[in-house]
């Protein structure tokens, strides 16, 4: 037998290095541009938890010397980093927006600002940090440090990784905001435990007994509640488990069976807005309900159902409309039957919500696919010391990824038609 020839052997393999290169290119750039670009920022979201510490460490250290300081994630200008911060499942008690608790305000209370893009927030940013700065405030900001004004004046400052500040990267900011955010309140719950205190921690309101122990600490003083903790937290840890499962929440989004459930959906819609047929988007969660009315790239009807279920399928849309109607663990919630409305108004539908064998019930409406979203109950993630023993979900980053992903593969339909 005769040897193959060094040099046809190094020739052989660089050419074997050249095929797998371009295999995975072209695997790459088959994904969603939404997907690849948050997958991006991750690295530099690691690169942001000492950051992350040390803004979350001295907001504990200084919630502990003053028990009645507020931990403010306000509404101004960034709903949906709000929404997700505030009253979500594994997520503070205690973190609420400002506009919330006027009455309640302390010349200590600690401020976490997310900005979308300078852009567009540029000067009323500026405007607003002065103002919380006078009123003897600690500020956080999160956002790019490309474009980041020289004379911001926060206290800390936390980069999102975006490449430019223009206003098209806010629908990866925002992602890249509330991924960083999680990380900010496990690393708040995380510098407390190690004076011995934890905050509370809200649970999911699709687990059994939620809704009776989750108001005790949402009530005005129950928010306050820090409950003795005897393991110290060491400073990092919980981001990089966060992190950990972010990193596999994209693995999941890149794979074979989503992918291809993205792919049936996007076909179906195109095909749909292609016949001049209306498709509507509506959803029940938390930053999703301010994404989905920002940057879209599809002509989709948005319309908010929660808080008007009756009503919001039949007043937006008519028989034989397409409804893409993004959920929680299943079609409905512990508050509202989404599913008998949306049957109830003749609707053709695409669904996408975690399948949860106790909540994911099927739809009577005439659904067309379906998008699974990849968490599970109770919906958090990072695991802490006191009850519900997990704190920060990926699932609001989930639901709106998703809405991304989905809106690319239709536009990328409609401009090849």
């Amino acid at each position: 037998m005769h040897s193959v020839p060094m040099r046809l052997r190094f020739s052989l393999l660089a050419t074997l290095g050249i095929l797998l290169l371009l295999l995975q290119t072209a695997a790459l750039s088959a994904l969603q541009p939404a997907l690849t670009d948050y997958a991006a920022r991750l690295p530099v979201v690691k690169q942001q938890i000492p950051a992350v510490v040390a803004s979350a460490q001295q907001a504990a250290e200084n919630n502990l010397t003053y028990p009645k300081a507020l931990l403010n994630m306000p509404y101004w200008q960034q709903e949906g980093f709000a929404e997700e911060m505030a009253n979500r499942a594994g997520g503070l008690a205690h973190a609420m927006p400002s506009e919330s608790r006027r009455r309640l305000v302390t010349d200590h209370d600690i401020m976490v600002i997310s900005i979308r893009s300078w852009e567009k927030q540029r000067d009323d940013t500026l405007k607003y940090v002065k103002e919380c700065k006078a009123k003897g405030w600690t500020v956080t900001v999160i956002g790019s440090k490309a474009g980041k004004p020289a004379d911001l004046g926060a206290d800390f400052f936390i980069d999102n990784g975006a490449p430019t500040p223009v206003a098209d990267q806010g629908r990866i900011n925002a992602l890249a905001n509330v991924t960083l955010g999680w990380m900010w309140c496990c690393e708040y719950a995380a510098a407390m435990s190690r004076h011995g205190k934890f905050p509370a921690i809200l649970y999911s309101v699709a687990m059994k007994g939620a809704e009776e122990y989750d108001a005790k600490i949402q009530s005005e003083d129950g928010r306050f509640t820090l409950l003795p903790c005897d393991k110290a937290i060491p400073a990092g840890e919980l981001s990089n488990i966060y992190l950990k499962r972010v990193d596999k929440l994209v693995k999941d989004c890149t794979s074979k069976r989503i992918q291809e459930q993205v792919t049936k959906a996007a076909d179906i819609i195109a095909a749909h807005l292609q016949t001049g047929g209306t498709v509507g988007l509506s959803s029940v969660g938390h930053i999703i309900m301010d994404e989905m009315f920002r940057e879209n790239k599809t002509k989709w009807k948005v319309f908010y159902a929660a808080g008007a279920v009756q009503s919001a399928y039949k007043t937006n849309l008519k028989p034989g409309d397409l409804l893409v109607w993004i959920a929680y663990c299943g079609m409905n919630t512990a508050y509202d039957d989404y599913g008998k409305y949306i049957t109830e108004a003749g609707l053709k539908l695409i669904t996408c919500y975690s399948p949860d064998p106790s909540w994911a019930t099927a739809p009577t409406a005439v659904r067309l696919a379906h998008i699974d979203q990849c968490w599970d109950l109770p919906d958090a993630e990072a695991p802490i010391p006191i009850f519900p023993y997990t704190m920060a979900p990926v699932s609001g980053i989930n639901a709106t990824l998703i809405l991304r992903m989905l809106d690319d593969e239709v536009a990328k339909r409609q401009a090849v038609k």
